[in-house]
């Protein structure tokens, strides 16, 4: 790699870059014969491509102080050079209006109605994010200051928001007490507050009531019917209460929780089939399963498009079933270019919908390649949702995808400092590690991510392709081993086999498993154009052939 490299930048410095091409190189630098053919021997666009990779990971890594940087543009085999732009900062927008929302305090005896006072929270903050121009801290988010109403100066520092709203609610039978104050985040100061003692069945009346004192209060420009909760207060009591369960089962993000969070949000349809709060909800929930690799797509994409559809019949202008929809038409149907305008639209709708923006660079910009967007966007969700586990994740894996391995890195440490239980954070630290061939810490990171997690068939594939690619293919053998046997009691990605086999080398094996994984439209498919991962097979005909079946090349 080092003499392509060289044989290349020497051209160039000669005046001889109109000698860069296939044949030649091939001839020059890979000692091919006289009559090489590219068609047939793809040896120097697969170099290519690994000199890219490496020259991206050497700039992010040991090269950062690098000033001049080497550049192998795609479709060429002219090096560029040019000079390293300085870092910049974006500075927050000092006149751009914010809100921390802080869990109201559950006052109530019955410990189990955190579900009610986190859920109320949670339907108070999705109803602010509606109003343009105003920046609310998403729930993720505001769910971890629960304990810190007293730090309102460390709310600030960390959350960079100019106004806090903290309350209380207290249930009795059918009546409800809420109080609620609106707090300047600089000088501590009381914007406004009152107190509400109404019928239970009156709480979306006093949501609504805040909502409205926030942007009098603030002075914020609102449109007409922006703030009106109609979906919600039609709902009964009784599915109002399942659906803030499902919610609060949801937001744990582990199977058994978006399990009970389906179940929770069907049972909300049975009392009342015209909620389309209800089926957003369980359209989020069987996406999530889909998008956690927690359950077999077949099952899950099917309940979760249903859920949506319907959502959107009963309420066009559902964000979050906008969002479902759009993620299931893109990553399990390959419509990619039906799903953009679903996701402008969700984000259209409520420009505060972090999810909207994370999904939107995710699993959409991402693997079409668009990285750069996908960068804006899911900066942008993590503006809205700074302290989100899954958002920061995000973050550090599209700096993966566009092979800025120390940014990433960084992004996964600081995603530890955060929260060191977080099984997912540890698990895509070794992923990364192991692209970087950095195996003994990648493993480290990996079994770790394991005594977390248990038996997730997703890390032990990525432990034993690990395993295989340091020499380790004894163990990497056990790691089929058990997902062999995890397979006989549930689902299993075909996906989490294949990785296994590339790292053994198994390379038909391995497309035969990716193969496998396209035509069940698993998750894994959908970043085969762009993650790394699949560096060394990504050129292979067969391997194509899936990118072209999943509308991912022209």
């Amino acid at each position: 790699m080092i003499r392509f490299l060289r044989f290349c930048v020497e051209q160039v410095l000669a005046g001889g870059a109109d000698c860069l091409k296939e044949q030649t190189l091939g001839i020059e630098v890979f000692d091919r014969k006289p009559d090489y053919d590219p068609r047939i021997d793809p040896i120097v666009r697969v170099e290519a491509r690994r000199l890219r990779s490496k020259l991206k990971a050497y700039y992010s890594s040991n090269g950062h102080q690098d000033q001049v940087l080497i550049e192998l543009p795609k479709g060429s085999y002219v090096p560029v050079f040019r000079p390293r732009e300085a870092a910049r900062v974006e500075a927050p927008t000092p006149s751009e209006k914010s809100i921390a929302v802080l869990p109201f305090t559950n006052l109530t005896r019955e410990t189990g109605d955190d579900y009610f006072s986190d859920g109320l929270t949670e339907e108070l903050i999705h109803l602010l994010t509606r109003i343009p121009h105003f920046r609310v801290v998403a729930w993720e988010t505001s769910s971890q200051l629960r304990g810190r109403e007293q730090d309102l100066s460390g709310i600030r520092r960390q959350l960079k928001v100019g106004s806090i709203l903290r309350g209380s609610i207290r249930r009795a039978k059918d009546r409800v007490r809420v109080t609620s104050q609106l707090i300047d985040a600089e000088s501590g100061a009381y914007l406004w507050s009152e107190a509400f003692d109404r019928e239970l069945e009156d709480i979306f009346a006093i949501q609504e009531q805040i909502a409205r004192a926030i942007v009098e209060t603030l002075e914020l420009r609102l449109q007409p019917r922006r703030l009106d909760g109609s979906a919600t207060r039609a709902m009964g009591l009784e599915c109002h209460h399942l659906c803030l369960q499902g919610r609060f089962h949801a937001n744990k993000r582990t199977r058994e929780g978006l399990l009970k969070s389906a179940a929770c949000f069907e049972q909300a349809i049975e009392v009342e089939p015209t909620c389309a709060v209800a089926y957003a909800g369980a359209a989020d929930a069987y996406s999530l399963l889909a998008d956690h690799s927690m359950l077999d797509p077949k099952e899950s994409i099917r309940k979760a498009k249903a859920a949506a559809q319907v959502a959107l019949k009963i309420d066009p202008a559902c964000a979050e079933a906008h969002v479902s929809l759009a993620f299931i038409r893109g990553v399990f149907e390959s419509q990619w270019s039906e799903a953009e305008p679903l996701y402008r639209r969700a984000i259209a709708l409520n420009p505060g919908y972090a999810r909207a923006h994370h999904w939107f660079a995710v699993d959409y910009l991402a693997p079409l390649g668009r990285l750069d967007e996908a960068l804006s966007e899911v900066r942008i969700a993590h503006h809205l949702d700074p302290l989100s586990q899954i958002i920061f994740e995000g973050c550090g894996f599209v700096h993966l995808l566009r092979r800025e391995y120390n940014a990433s890195l960084s992004a996964l440490r600081q995603l530890i400092d955060l929260d060191p239980e977080f099984y997912k954070a540890h698990s895509s630290m070794g992923r990364l590690l192991s692209i970087m061939e950095r195996y003994d810490e990648a493993i480290a990171a990996l079994e770790k991510a394991r005594s977390l997690a248990g038996q997730v068939p997703t890390i032990i594939a990525a432990l034993g392709q690990t395993l295989a690619l340091s020499g380790r293919t004894t163990e990497a053998c056990w790691c089929l081993e058990q997902l062999e046997e995890i397979s006989k009691i549930r689902w299993v990605p075909a996906a989490c086999f294949a990785i296994v086999h590339l790292g053994l080398r198994n390379y038909d094996l391995a497309l035969d498993y990716f193969e496998a994984s396209a035509a069940a439209r698993e998750l894994a498919s959908t970043f085969f154009k762009v993650h790394p991962l699949y560096d060394s097979i990504r050129d292979r005909p067969r391997f194509q052939a899936i990118l072209r079946g999943n509308n991912l090349l022209p």
